[in-house]
């Protein structure tokens, strides 16, 4: 016996037909007596932890100021241009030793 359940192998639907009268099952009687049947609409809600809120404030407050820190940046080119810029070299080496424990 083959099963099919899409019902290819009979053209029209005859076996479907059989199987409807030998159960004795009218699937459009189900749908009726289902569609019939009172059902309230069920509402989904979500609740936010206060760490949750916490980070959403945090990440609006990040979007909000600008990619690059202008008055910073003019500063600096300033200092260079007067010649009083100053490099830290251990400052930059604590920096970058943090960084390397940080990755790895």
């Amino acid at each position: 016996m083959v099963i099919d359940p899409n019902n290819r192998l009979n053209a029209g639907g005859s076996q479907s037909a059989r199987n409807k009268a030998a159960t004795g099952v009218n699937p459009s009687a189900n749908s009726k007596a289902s569609s019939e049947k009172s059902v309230s609409p069920e509402t989904d809600s979500v609740q936010l932890s206060p760490e949750a809120m916490a980070l959403k404030r945090l990440e609006a407050q990040i979007n909000a100021s600008p990619d690059i820190d202008t008055a910073r940046v003019a500063a600096i080119k300033r200092a260079i241009a007067e010649g009083s810029f100053e490099i830290n070299v251990e400052r930059i080496a604590e920096k970058m030793l943090q960084n390397d424990n940080f990755l790895g």
